[in-house]
């Protein structure tokens, strides 16, 4: 199978990363409350924040985040046996988009611990056309909005949720929860 994988909230643990500082950034930085959507996974949407506030939480946390960011349970592991039956894995991600030296910043993360794939692709906004183009069979994505999308396409995603997201409604998309999960629905469906 060509499996499409995601990497932050995917394979590197640095959404919780995100999610910490920009909840410590909103009340102790900006002296705010502007929570406007708990469940929202980009925090664009989940504050009430100007464009230069955002900014500044862009410049000053991003790298930082990523740095102390480490791989999640069960990554690694679950994809050295997927490759080793024989799966390929193409990464799509936005990482990039907002600053460029995130990508050096996870191809730090990704050398140390001994994980490659087979291509790559940084700075993606549509998802869904990446995947159409490489002909995925499923795609691994932390990000609602974006398997929707991708299943519109009629590709298969696995949607890595996390407790606090909101839940999925499409025959298209299978929630997982843990790394386990994934391996098990993997096997199931390349039978």
């Amino acid at each position: 199978m060509r499996i499409g994988i995601d990497l932050d909230g995917v394979v590197i643990d640095s959404e919780k990363q995100f999610r910490n500082a920009s909840e410590l950034y909103d009340i102790n930085i900006l002296k705010k409350n502007s929570m406007i959507e708990p469940t929202e996974l980009s925090f664009q949407k989940r504050y009430n924040w100007s464009k230069e506030e955002s900014q500044r939480f862009i410049d000053e946390y991003f790298i930082k985040c990523t740095e102390k960011s480490s791989i999640m349970p069960g990554a690694k592991e679950v994809i050295e046996l997927l490759k080793s039956e024989g799966h390929e894995f193409i990464v799509i991600t936005a990482r990039g988009h907002d600053l460029e030296p995130m990508i050096a910043a996870a191809q730090k993360i990704l050398e140390r611990e001994n994980i490659t794939f087979d291509k790559y692709y940084w700075k993606i906004q549509n998802k869904a056309e990446i995947c159409k183009k490489e002909n995925i069979d499923i795609m691994i994505e932390d990000s609602l909005k974006n398997c929707e999308e991708i299943a519109k396409e009629n590709i298969q995603t696995i949607y890595l949720r996390d407790s606090n997201m909101k839940p999925a409604n499409n025959e298209k998309i299978k929630e997982c929860y843990i790394w386990g999960e994934i391996y098990r629905y993997i096997k199931e469906i390349s039978k």
